[in-house]
């Protein structure tokens, strides 16, 4: 019988257990952590932090980290050229 925390990671949640120091798993929604975090608790206790304890809070996907978000030459961000062509195939 674990007991379980469920804490803010960066934009997304985390499952982890009393006795490890790093999370067992990361969701998207803190929905989806709460339901794995009561089935890997087994009947033990679900703590759920809204803070984040690591460093990760507040710093968004696509921000590096000077701050500034990616962008091509034709000031697109960098997510808009997913492909690159190829020439000879």
């Amino acid at each position: 019988m674990a007991d379980v925390t469920v804490h803010r990671h960066g934009n997304r949640w985390a499952v982890a257990t009393s006795d490890t120091s790093s999370p067992l798993r990361e969701f998207e929604t803190r929905e989806a952590a709460v339901s794995s975090a009561r089935l890997l608790a087994e009947g033990g206790t679900v703590d759920v932090v809204d803070e984040d304890p690591s460093t990760l809070a507040g710093q968004e996907d696509d921000v590096d980290p000077a701050g500034t978000v990616g962008t091509s030459d034709d000031g697109r961000k960098d997510d808009g050229h997913l492909r690159s062509e190829q020439g000879g195939l």
